[in-house]
């Protein structure tokens, strides 16, 4: 064989090892810091607003109304903790969930408080991000990843 196609199998070798190098590096980087997921990708779930009448405005559960894990719920408790952690009270199974994301505090029987734990891809209500302690009522649509959720009577 020539130099001229010695020199050119090198540098394409090396060109598809470097290749693969940046491919590796990018799946641990997503691995350990997850995806940003745009607000645009997901439409959110109206809240139910044709309850009956006599029926308490109490929430019972918190529940999954969509992604992986839709139709599971928790019964309610004065403090919710949102995550993929194994203590968490709603163990989130999506992979843009922080281990510990957001918690969810009663501060009256019909207030709730959400606060993100400074998670590395957001916590939304009602398709707005929430940097701040903010206030949730029955119906209110919480967005953690691809995962929707709510209060629910």
């Amino acid at each position: 064989m020539s130099d001229l196609i010695v020199a050119a199998i090198k540098i394409v070798f090396l060109v598809l090892l470097w290749l693969f190098i940046l491919f590796v590096a990018n799946t641990v980087r997503t691995d350990l810091f997850g995806r940003r997921v745009p607000a645009s990708s997901l439409t959110a779930i109206p809240a139910d607003r044709g309850r009956g009448k006599g029926r308490s405005k109490l929430p019972t559960r918190f529940a999954i109304t969509a992604g992986p894990q839709q139709g599971a719920s928790v019964p309610v408790e004065p403090v919710i903790n949102l995550g993929r952690a194994a203590d968490s009270t709603l163990l989130l199974d999506d992979d843009y969930a922080s281990a510990r994301h957001a918690q969810l505090v009663q501060k009256d029987p019909t207030t709730w408080i959400l606060t993100d734990l400074q998670s590395t891809n957001g916590t939304y209500l009602n398709g707005k991000p929430v940097t701040e302690p903010v206030k949730v009522t029955v119906g209110d649509v919480v967005r953690i990843g691809k995962t929707l959720m709510r209060l629910e009577i």
